[in-house]
């Protein structure tokens, strides 16, 4: 569980509640900061827009990569260079085939590399092709989650300009209004400062969603993209040590690089 985020969004949400609540207490209460076609003109705008400049599958992607801010990994760096240093000496003893069965079990992504690498050094294949099937799977996942980030990204430039579009037509509405006779028993100039504030929601729930979901979570979801890719790197020169039945402690010493001098794993853990 990534806590960093929760702890984030339930600030931040709860910062502007409160400035909402104490803001609206002498308005008519919080009813007043909502508008329903407001929200539909912003969130339907930004995502159809999206629509357009990406394809439907990355923008799939995107909504769907939400819950992913909320994951956190539950393993370090520093056990998959454990891991790798404990095959190593299966590796040396020639039975490498049989850790298949005893890959611990960890996120799905430490997993299938782990495994992957150590089915096609048992397969026999050349080390040579093993290193290029790996790197093709990595350069392809990177790929694939950044233009989902990418598409989050581009909902969170295109949020603020539609909450622009919903005011605009807000304030064309209100003028035309302005030219219609009055209601009898309604005052003209209140009636005129309810419609700007309802004309100016809008403007808030784009900059509200663009600056407090869509551009921070895509910015977090390419910190985890990068995140992998060093994931990737370890995992690739751990299986090719593997293939070479490299000693356990220059295995550690090698994947040892991957790491800060404070999260290297030592004989001590």
């Amino acid at each position: 569980m990534n806590l960093g985020a929760i702890i984030g969004l339930v600030m931040g949400l709860g910062i502007l509640l409160a400035a909402a609540f104490i803001g609206s207490a002498e308005t008519g209460g919080m009813k007043s900061l909502w508008d329903g076609i407001s929200l539909a003109i912003v969130l339907g705008g930004a995502i159809a827009a999206t629509c357009i400049a990406y394809p439907l599958q990355d923008v799939i992607a995107a909504l769907s990569g939400f819950p992913k801010v909320f994951r956190g990994d539950d393993f370090t760096i520093k056990d998959v260079v454990q891991d790798y240093v404990n095959l190593a000496e299966t590796a040396r003893k020639g039975e490498l085939a049989k850790a298949l069965d005893e890959t611990p079990e960890h996120m799905p992504f430490r997993l299938s590399s782990i495994k992957d690498g150590i089915r096609m050094i048992s397969d026999g294949l050349p080390k040579d092709d093993i290193r290029t099937i790996m790197e093709n799977k990595e350069q392809y996942r990177a790929l694939r989650e950044i233009k989902a980030a990418n598409a989050l990204a581009k909902m969170g430039e295109y949020a603020p300009s539609f909450g622009m579009i919903g005011t605009l037509f807000g304030l064309i509405f209100m003028l035309a209004g302005m030219a219609m006779p009055p209601v009898p028993g309604v005052d003209p100039t209140a009636a005129l400062i309810s419609n700007m504030a309802i004309a100016l929601i809008t403007t808030l729930y784009g900059a509200l969603f663009a600056f407090f979901f869509f551009l921070p979570f895509s910015d977090h979801l390419k910190y985890v993209n990068d995140g992998k890719k060093v994931e990737s790197a370890l995992h690739l020169e751990g299986v090719m040590l593997l293939y070479d039945k490299v000693h356990p402690i220059m295995v550690q010493e090698r994947l040892n690089a991957f790491l800060a001098r404070k999260d290297r794993f030592t004989d001590e853990d």
